[in-house]
């Protein structure tokens, strides 16, 4: 990115992983073979880079091993870090993000989910514990990322039910499961008419950048029913949130 290391830093000594990248080969009739990618032939290889062919995929990434390499700090280079702070973690706000959220909060508990507020530590800025149907946000932050977080951990509540009691799956899929949640908050914002383009874009990227479009293909059935049945309950709590303005509401939404 054009930073440089400010001279007469020491550099910070750390173990870094190395990755043994797994393909998953389709051998018909519903059979298929795991192969580690350095393992196959000039012809497999053109497949698995064909993005229209899906007889070779990746399957998972294992550590092979660790080596010593060398790190810097950000503080030890001359990045303006108060920029990209900003970059990385915008502040979004939008005066109606507080009513929205309200109704969300409603469609949630409806849904059998409780919604809590704790003063999380780290870079988190909230979590779905599924096995308890609890959706926690952290303290403090602004109403239009407070909803967005409150749309990104209910999508997890709803669409990854299957990883209760499965955390090892989570953490194997982890980027995977992360751009589904995220993907699916961005589009209810979206249909809101909220945007918070300037952090979900720049959080799609980091979950998603290794992974290549067979992959993200496969979470878009995903993210569509989920936006969509996220959207209608959001509706459905409205409207009947309106009481005696219902009618009137229908008649708008015709």
């Amino acid at each position: 990115m054009g930073y440089k290391v400010k001279k007469n830093e020491v550099g910070l000594k750390i173990l870094i992983p190395t990755f043994l990248r797994f393909v998953k080969i389709d051998k018909g009739n519903g059979g298929f073979e795991i192969k580690p990618l350095y393992m196959l032939n000039e012809e497999e290889i053109k497949k698995y880079k064909d993005k229209d062919d899906y007889s070779i995929t990746l399957y998972r990434e294992k550590v092979s091993n660790f080596r010593v390499g060398t790190v810097f700090d950000a503080s030890q280079t001359n990045m303006p870090l108060d920029v990209i702070e900003q970059e990385l973690n915008p502040v979004l706000d939008n005066p109606s993000a507080d009513g929205i959220a309200d109704t969300f909060i409603k469609a949630i508990y409806k849904d059998g989910f409780k919604v809590k507020y704790e003063d999380i530590k780290g870079g988190a800025k909230g979590y779905c514990d599924i096995d308890n149907k609890t959706i926690v946000i952290k303290q403090g932050l602004s109403n239009l990322m407070r909803l967005k977080v409150i749309v990104h951990e209910y999508a997890h509540g709803l669409a990854h039910q299957h990883l209760k009691n499965n955390n090892k799956e989570y953490q194997e899929h982890r980027n995977q499961y992360e751009t589904e949640a995220e993907s699916i908050a961005y589009v209810v914002s979206k249909y809101l008419g909220l945007d918070t383009s300037s952090y979900s874009q720049m959080y799609l990227y980091s979950w998603s950048k290794e992974k290549d479009f067979k992959e993200i293909e496969d979470s878009f059935n995903t993210i569509v029913n989920y936006s969509k049945k996220i959207i209608n309950n959001y509706n459905k709590m409205y409207e009947e949130n309106l009481g005696l303005y219902a009618d009137e509401y229908k008649a708008l939404k015709i």
